[in-house]
């Protein structure tokens, strides 16, 4: 689930190594993750901003025809706080009701705006693969997961036609 690809930022809040308590820094997903789990380090909740980069992109993708660049790792960071915010939540349970509201909202927010961004480049992709499959200027605008997913239809296409 976690690549590596994403950078969190996240608060020191036991000194370990080098990292003094209440230094911020910017971790692997993966290792933000294990360190917050063992409450060596808090996230820093930069769900807004991964929201304002998703919505970003949705106007972005809805502005221009062909399927846009997104920033880089902007899916990882965006599953990394639906994974933040679910744990938080169900590991808070006995905090303030309004703070987990909060974090259900953002939440739910998070998630919706994600499942439409996917499927705004989805359609790209399928219009795509049926124009230009196999197309590395199409492949250099693509995620990882996007790529496989092009590369992937692109085949079937292809073999389908007798075209491969």
């Amino acid at each position: 689930m976690f690549t590596g690809r994403a950078k969190i930022a996240v608060k020191v809040l036991t000194s370990f190594g080098d990292w003094k308590n209440g230094d911020i820094i910017l971790l692997e997903d993966w290792k933000a993750r294990e360190l917050w789990e063992s409450g060596i380090v808090e996230v820093v909740d930069e769900t807004d901003k991964i929201i304002g980069e998703i919505d970003r992109a949705i106007k972005e993708e809805k502005e221009n025809e062909p399927i846009m660049p997104l920033p880089a790792g902007l899916y990882e960071r965006a599953e990394f706080y639906i994974y933040y915010l679910e744990n938080y939540v169900r590991m808070n349970a006995g905090e303030g009701v309004e703070a987990i509201n909060v974090k259900l909202m953002k939440l739910a927010n998070l998630k919706k705006k994600l499942e439409h961004l996917k499927m705004i480049r989805f359609r790209k992709i399928l219009e795509a693969v049926r124009l230009r499959p196999n197309s590395l200027e199409i492949l250099s605008r693509l995620s990882p997961e996007e790529k496989r997913v092009y590369l992937q239809i692109s085949k079937i296409r292809n073999e389908w036609l007798g075209e491969g």
